[in-house]
């Protein structure tokens, strides 16, 4: 991702009274309640900052009415590969409820202005669901403008990064993969390719400080706190800003600092393609990498293991579809019908090289031969929706 979504870290930004005031006029609002976080959905409940795993999902038609409704998705970055199937995704999913007369996109480009801007535009316009990606910057600077929209009667979902906050006041949920959960995920998978013998490894985040790279690797932490011989020698999550380029800069210091790494962790399947090629660049032997799904990753798989015989390849769900869960909870709240759907989605691995975890499936399955390098395997798009999307 774009350097500039820290850019704007400590800019000062309008209150959420004023953000309130200028939008008295919008959506009418929602007054179906919902129940303390992590409880169950009672009729007309939607449940919050509940944890779960992906078979508890439901369908569109489940929450779907008759009373139209107004969506919008603001994306604080919007740039790269990752953001624009999400955004395909959570139009596919409005095409599945005909009583949304109308979406509308933000993308603000790692900009936190901008982002706010599109928060509280989109609210004055009038749209009534408005989903919200804080990565502009650290989630709680999205806060002020979430809650303008929100006491405005917008009803308003987190998606893919933390605001912090609260859900009721600052917003109705904050839907997302339980990132600790798959940090533990990938170290011990990590712990087991490794052996007794153990070893050295690193993690490569996104942008420095952000929220999902710091609650990965407090999962990879307590995985690690079993295992005395695996040494995490990062300290943080080390800032890739997720693109590619600045994750092979970043690997290849690392493999210039330490003359023995035997794994790495990475938070974004498709900035490993740039850890792969630092490896060759240094002249070392790839060794076991877990991150998330990338087709590039999985399609060139074979490859590379035949001229690296330690490299084993393991990922989860790059999560591109979790904008679909959010709009599901926003169209039952807007509705009156319940939705126990998981705020937090617990991924097991979706591939894993070794065979070692049962459900995952090998790299040479998951890879969609013709689809370009960015698309996740795991999409809930289909393989023609995706070639469309990247033709």
């Amino acid at each position: 991702m774009s350097s500039t979504t820290r850019r704007h870290a400590t800019i000062a930004f309008a209150t959420a009274a004023t953000l309130a005031a200028a939008l008295t006029a919008c959506s009418s609002v929602n007054t179906t309640s919902s129940p303390a976080s992590g409880s169950p959905a009672g009729p007309g409940q939607v449940a919050v900052g509940n944890s779960g795993p992906l078979s508890a999902l439901i369908s569109m038609d489940q929450v779907c009415g008759d009373k139209p409704v107004k969506v919008g998705l603001v994306d604080g970055l919007g740039t790269n590969a990752w953001s624009k199937i999400v955004r395909a995704e959570v139009e596919d999913e409005v095409k599945k409820c005909p009583s949304i007369t109308s979406f509308d996109y933000v993308a603000g480009r790692g900009d936190l202005q901008a982002t706010l801007a599109g928060i509280t535009g989109l609210a004055t316009k009038g749209v009534n669901i408005l989903l919200v990606i804080p990565d502009a910057g650290p989630g709680p600077s999205h806060l002020s403008a979430m809650r303008a929209a929100t006491k405005a009667g917008a009803t308003v979902v987190a998606i893919a990064a933390d605001p912090s906050g609260s859900a009721g006041p600052d917003y109705l949920d904050y839907a997302d993969w339980d990132a600790a959960y798959s940090g533990e995920v990938w170290a011990k998978w990590m712990i087991d390719r490794l052996g007794p013998e153990g070893g050295n490894i690193v993690m490569l985040g996104g942008p420095a400080g952000n929220a999902v790279s710091a609650a990965e690797l407090k999962g990879v932490k307590k995985a690690l706190a079993n295992a005395s011989q695996v040494k995490l020698l990062t300290e943080e999550p080390v800032t890739t800003n997720w693109d590619p380029a600045m994750a092979q800069q970043a690997m290849s210091a690392l493999l210039a600092k330490y003359p023995k790494i035997d794994g790495v962790i990475g938070d974004y399947g498709a900035t490993v393609s740039g850890v792969t090629r630092a490896f060759a660049s240094a002249g070392r032997p790839l060794v076991p990498i877990v991150t998330t799904d990338d087709n590039e990753l999985s399609c060139g798989f074979d490859a590379l293991k035949k001229d690296n015989p330690d490299y084993e390849l393991a990922t989860a769900s790059s999560r591109t579809w979790i904008g679909r869960i959010g709009l599901r909870k926003a169209i039952a709240r807007w509705n009156g019908k319940p939705n126990a759907e998981p705020s937090l989605v617990q991924l097991d691995l979706y591939e894993d090289s070794s065979g070692s975890q049962a459900g995952a499936i090998a790299p040479s399955k998951a890879c969609k031969t013709g689809l370009p390098n960015g698309a996740p395997p795991s999409s809930q798009l289909t393989d023609a929706q995706l070639g469309a999307l990247f033709s």
